[in-house]
């Protein structure tokens, strides 16, 4: 859970190394879908307006915002102490996790990109 929240951060940081595309054309773009979409789970459906206003998908290039992403997963946990201290061993752990990302990404995208090829 908080290795996937600090890649969405590397993600973010680094969008120009894995994308042609801006990362805030990319977030407006998955904006603009969800709020075409008249279906969306009932949750999603009240988050996706307060997710665009607030550009939820690009603040996670800002470290800082981690602190407040793991504010709300606690306060949505049944044990929320679990969490403490969570976003100091994080950032302990920045560049390591950082290379981890920067190795574990291309290989993603290769295998996303062949399952692809081979269903189409």
């Amino acid at each position: 859970m908080l290795l996937d929240l600090f890649f969405d951060h590397c993600l973010a940081r680094d969008w120009s190394a894995y994308a042609s595309q801006p990362l805030d054309h990319f977030t407006g773009r998955v904006y603009r879908v969800l709020a075409a979409e008249p279906e969306l789970p009932g949750r999603l459906a009240l988050m996706a307006p307060r997710m665009a206003a607030q550009d939820w998908l690009g603040s996670y290039r800002e470290f800082a915002v981690l602190e407040q992403v793991i504010a709300g997963m606690q306060r949505r946990l049944s044990k929320p102490q679990l969490l403490d201290g969570s976003l100091a061993e994080l950032e302990r752990l920045y560049e390591p996790l950082s290379e981890d990302f920067s190795a574990f990404y291309p290989e993603l995208m290769a295998f996303a990109e062949a399952e692809l090829n081979a269903s189409g």
